[in-house]
């Protein structure tokens, strides 16, 4: 079969520690576009840094949190958001609830 620039195959991708509740698949697609599948497991509310880095997300199962400085999201399985990169879209992610999160996530690049 022919390989493709179009084409990440995540099944055939071993996990990278994100973090010590985050594991995630990457790949580097052409123009700057980053895809992600991410696990993230159930913990303390994230206090780390603000994320500025736009992205649109898919959740496969469990609930993920995005909190903003203004308010808080919820997204549970088959739900979409897109969060516009930039300051005022500031956001860290977390997971509602004692089961993991699965999600992809999309980040596009400038």
């Amino acid at each position: 079969m022919y390989e493709s620039p179009y084409v990440f195959r995540a099944s055939e991708t071993s996990f990278s520690e994100g973090s010590s509740n985050l594991k995630v698949k990457e790949a580097r697609m052409l123009n700057g576009m980053t895809l992600r599948y991410q696990e993230r497991q159930p913990g303390p509310r994230n206090d780390g840094p603000w994320c500025q880095t736009g992205h649109s997300v898919f959740v496969v199962s469990g609930r993920v949190l995005y909190e903003f400085h203004n308010h808080v999201v919820e997204l549970g399985p088959g739900d979409m958001a897109h969060i516009p990169s930039g300051a005022e879209h500031a956001h860290r992610p977390s997971v509602a609830g004692q089961e993991p999160a699965c999600y992809f996530l999309t980040e596009f690049g400038d």
